[in-house]
């Protein structure tokens, strides 16, 4: 199959379109049109300091054509902007149709921590603010006694109950993860992400097949390969020894960065000249994702 012919029919779980605090290279409609145009099936909107479901409905409304078959979703990262860990904003973004709740990312701590010890070069691709936010404490969905927070424990409730997406975030993979990961199939979350291990190789292969083997899905992201963070040889080890519940998303929109088509496009060429069967890349662009977005499953 060709670039195109494999895209068709596949969703990008993770788009950093614009207007944003953070400055982007494409706006919600030019993502949405260039995402409908090659034909795909759906996108998320993922905004790192608001929940995105309204704007969603509204660019659904007014820039998709019925006959395109294309779904625009939100998604809300539960940071310091968004509510933080609040389970009466995860209940009103339910109510937007959103799709993914992703854990906290840019104010976790975990994040916070790990940042700090990057040097400039590898902080500098890292999303910022057009201006400094005071009101931007770390988070960690623990208590002082490292138990989760009763708060966490809610969100994963109305998470199973209207059958949609937990994404981990930017959590710490020994102490935050875990922990989430046991109390979330406790409550009943059948759709579970794994938020891009990768990004701070805090995670070795072997934990990511693991991952893959219990039955969350694995996320590997294509901005990390613009901002030289790993190679598309990296990735393509990732997604060939990753099992069987792997979903790559675009992770783009970016000022200097190629939208979302281009970006999963030149994905697509790069895997295919390693050898990648369409069949893969049909299953980690569009099965799983459909799965997850409880879209109807890819046609033949």
């Amino acid at each position: 199959m060709t670039p195109a012919e494999i895209l068709r029919g596949a969703c990008d779980m993770h788009v950093h379109s614009g207007p944003a605090l953070v400055a982007r290279g494409v706006d919600h409609v030019e993502a949405v049109r260039a995402c409908a145009e090659a034909g795909m099936r759906a996108l998320v909107i993922k905004d790192q300091h608001v929940p995105s479901g309204n704007i969603a409905q509204i660019v659904q409304k007014y820039f998709v054509k019925e006959e395109e078959n294309f779904n625009v979703y939100g998604g809300l990262i539960l940071g310091n902007t968004q509510g933080g860990i609040n389970p009466a904003v995860v209940e009103a973004a339910i109510g937007y149709d959103t799709k993914i709740i992703w854990m906290p990312v840019l104010s976790s701590q975990y994040h916070k921590e790990r940042t700090a010890l990057m040097n400039a070069a590898a902080t500098s691709t890292l999303p910022k603010p057009k201006y400094p936010l005071k009101f931007n404490p770390p988070q960690t969905i623990l208590d002082s006694c490292g138990k989760l927070l009763p708060e966490v424990c809610d969100i994963l409730q109305l998470i199973a109950d209207a059958d949609i997406v937990l994404a981990t975030g930017h959590l710490n993979p020994k102490t935050e993860i875990p922990p989430l990961l046991d109390e979330a199939v406790k409550r009943g979350v059948k759709k579970i992400v794994i938020t891009h291990p990768e990004f701070f190789k805090d995670h070795s292969l072997e934990e990511m097949r693991a991952y893959s083997d219990a039955g969350f899905y694995v996320e590997h992201i294509l901005a990390t390969i613009y901002s030289k963070k790993q190679t598309y040889d990296d990735l393509y080890q990732l997604i060939a020894e990753g099992g069987e519940h792997v979903i790559i998303s675009s992770d783009l929109g970016q000022v200097g960065r190629p939208n979302p088509v281009v970006g999963l496009t030149a994905f697509i060429e790069e895997m295919q000249k390693r050898g990648m069967s369409d069949e893969t890349l049909r299953r980690i662009m569009s099965v799983n994702q459909r799965k997850l977005l409880n879209l109807e499953p890819l046609a033949d």
